[in-house]
């Protein structure tokens, strides 16, 4: 009993349920380049995703103290004597990621991902806005393999797409700050300060190309109810589900850029990747509440 417990608090700590955000990453990048081998994209895919899990874990290991004080509800906060399986699983998931991207022909791109993440993780991050743009980078920079495995010699490089996607998770990582911030009013503050970030990001590349809009502005309209959602409650959780919503997103993002382009054939295996998503959100066993924050000039308080 307890060893399965333990397999499901690592497992908690690689967020596999939003590795397949990654992956779709590569993915698009590759179709919006023109297509690249399957057997290639499908390796940095992967890669993409062991990289992604890796950095949650490094991500859960340098917090689990501030999380414990915050009282949040994370797997080393509550169980410090596993963090010898959590460096074990890190590595595993970082030496896997950079293998795989190495076998696709990405290998320098998939190093620097894991440079981007790690700094964020080791020092940047609460360095706001750097920490956003940081991890901006990092997500754009996993685009960029799947564009480098497909694009011929010479290609332009599709700056709009990637500037908009730069910018878009930017604005996720600074709403993730939001969780942090314990007064309602400044939480609500915040998040209207970050929306217009993120749907900007969203609108601007269809008005810009001069394609249609409409599937952009279905994926902003999604945004705004989330928004809604996350305004009305003003909590941590709230602010946990615009999080994690606005990363779904990333799925409709890529798709509306796509389909925008006339590359609607690979538009499947982003489907794929997005209901991966969902099963595994959905069978993922419900957070049990966490104990109130600490108290005290030891407790950490605001967006730092």
């Amino acid at each position: 009993m307890a060893a399965n417990s333990a397999g499901r608090d690592l497992l908690a700590l690689a967020r596999p349920a939003l590795a397949p955000t990654a992956a779709a990453d590569v993915l698009a990048g590759a179709a919006f380049a023109g297509g690249a081998p399957a057997a290639a994209t499908a390796l940095a895919a992967v890669g993409s995703a062991c990289l992604y899990m890796g950095g949650m874990v490094q991500n859960d290991l340098c917090d689990r103290e501030r999380d414990a004080a915050l009282g949040r509800n994370r797997p080393l906060a509550r169980r410090p004597e596993r963090v010898p399986r959590a460096y074990a699983l890190l590595a595993a998931l970082f030496v896997a990621g950079l293998a795989l991207t190495a076998l696709a022909g990405a290998a320098l791109l998939g190093a620097a991902v894991l440079l981007a993440a790690s700094a964020y993780n080791l020092g940047l991050k609460l360095r706001f806005p750097v920490d956003a743009l940081v991890l901006g980078l990092a997500r754009a920079l996993n685009l960029g393999i799947g564009l480098h495995l497909a694009a011929a010699p010479g290609a332009a490089f599709p700056w709009l797409y990637a500037g908009a996607y730069f910018a878009y998770v930017a604005g996720v990582v600074a709403a993730s700050r939001v969780e942090d911030l314990r007064v309602e009013p400044t939480v609500r503050l915040a998040l209207l300060f970050v929306f217009p970030v993120q749907a900007a990001a969203l609108l601007l590349p269809p008005l810009l190309w001069r394609v249609p809009v409409w599937p952009f502005a279905v994926a902003a309209a999604l945004l705004l109810a989330a928004l809604v959602a996350a305004y009305r409650g003003a909590s941590r959780l709230a602010t946990e589900r615009y999080v994690r919503r606005s990363l779904l997103l990333v799925f409709l993002f890529h798709a509306a850029a796509l389909a925008a382009h006339g590359k609607t054939d690979a538009l499947p295996p982003l489907l794929g990747c997005a209901a991966a998503s969902c099963a595994l959100l959905a069978l993922r066993a419900p957070p049990t509440s966490a104990r109130p924050p600490a108290a005290g000039p030891g407790a950490p308080a605001g967006p730092c």
